[in-house]
């Protein structure tokens, strides 16, 4: 995920394959994705970032990438923002990447996925 890249867009590098580290799909025949945010990094303090929740905000008060698409999300909804434009690119093979086309973002939530807390968006 990358906010607002400049040109109008962000940008989502998701993966559908069975390997694929994240729980990204596509819904409606392809006209719907939901992909889900960014994991912690891994570090001396964190040797397992699928076990922690995904942030919503950096260290220092400011929003993750997660954060971002999130607020913009959840601004679209309440009618103060149009939708963030966002270009999908699929990675189809190790290191071959599809673009998908361009979507807007219309959605946004948290959930529980069993271990912890992840972050989802919804482009349309």
């Amino acid at each position: 995920m990358n906010y607002q890249l400049g040109n109008g867009y962000s940008v989502i590098l998701m993966s559908v394959r069975d390997n694929a580290p994240y729980r990204d799909r596509f819904e409606d025949d392809g006209s719907t994705l939901v992909y889900e945010g960014h994991d912690v990094q891994r570090s001396s303090e964190i040797l397992d970032p699928k076990s922690v929740d995904q942030p919503e905000f950096n260290s220092t008060g400011t929003l993750t990438e997660n954060g971002k698409f999130h607020k913009a999300a959840q601004d679209y909804k309440k009618g103060l923002r149009p939708p963030e434009r966002v270009r999908v690119y699929e990675k189809i093979r190790p290191g071959i990447w599809s673009y998908n086309g361009v979507f807007e973002l219309v959605d946004s939530w948290q959930e529980f996925d069993g271990q912890r807390k992840v972050f989802n968006v919804n482009s349309g």
